[in-house]
């Protein structure tokens, strides 16, 4: 069975933009280094055709923010978000 894709772009700090796709169930990759949002959006169309090669669904991770979510508030929220007690 394939497994699900989900990405999100991320506004760098340094003005550039990332990718972060996740295979489920937890396997992460980041790909940095995009001058711009369109050169990002590219990458992932790429991403999506190969991925629907292999029978694997590629979606929006946060379907709230459909453009780039800046990714210092990402590290903040991160942060904040509550432990499992362990």
């Amino acid at each position: 069975m394939a497994r699900r894709v989900s990405y999100q772009i991320l506004d760098m700090p340094d003005e550039r933009f990332a990718v972060a796709a996740t295979i489920e169930p937890d396997k992460t990759m980041v790909r940095t280094g995009f001058a711009t949002q369109a050169e990002a959006d590219a990458w992932v169309e790429g991403l999506r055709a190969i991925m629907a090669g292999l029978g694997a669904p590629v979606s929006l991770a946060v379907r709230e923010f459909p453009g780039s979510l800046p990714l210092n508030e990402v590290l903040a929220f991160l942060g904040k978000a509550p432990t499992e007690p362990g």
